[in-house]
């Protein structure tokens, strides 16, 4: 877990290693060579991916990592949360998680403060 402050550090990190990018951030803002972007918006655009739409998150991230080594890093959980419900959120970073460890990758979260010490608590314990 990281603090959401801290993404574009994660960004710069090994500028070689290809980034798989879960985010609210539109593609046009991300405009890095070694950054995939999945964006997670309800707006219909090529680029983009419905947050209720968890199982093609997974399919795209799965299909990134078929590829080749890659950081996953998830910079939506809060608004995953809002749209699909705690539970299902966090099923879905377990999930991600395990995907990014069969993959030899790197998996980031990154959080705010909105997230309260319940849900951090058990986010760390699924992500470490």
């Amino acid at each position: 877990m990281v603090d959401y402050r801290r993404l574009n550090e994660l960004l710069q990190r090994n500028k070689r290693r290809r980034k798989l990018l879960i985010t609210r951030k539109p593609p046009v803002e991300l405009d890095k060579h070694n950054v995939h972007p999945i964006w997670v918006t309800k707006i219909p655009h090529p680029n983009a991916v419905s947050p209720s739409r968890l199982h093609a998150i997974e399919q795209m991230v799965w299909e990134q990592l078929q590829q080749g080594e890659a950081d996953v890093i998830l910079d939506a959980i809060e608004y995953l949360m809002i749209e699909n419900g705690v539970e299902p959120t966090l099923r879905f970073v377990s999930k991600l998680r395990d995907m990014a460890l069969l993959a030899n990758s790197d998996f980031y979260v990154t959080i705010s403060d909105g997230i309260d010490d319940r849900v951090r608590n058990i986010l760390r314990r699924i992500v470490e």
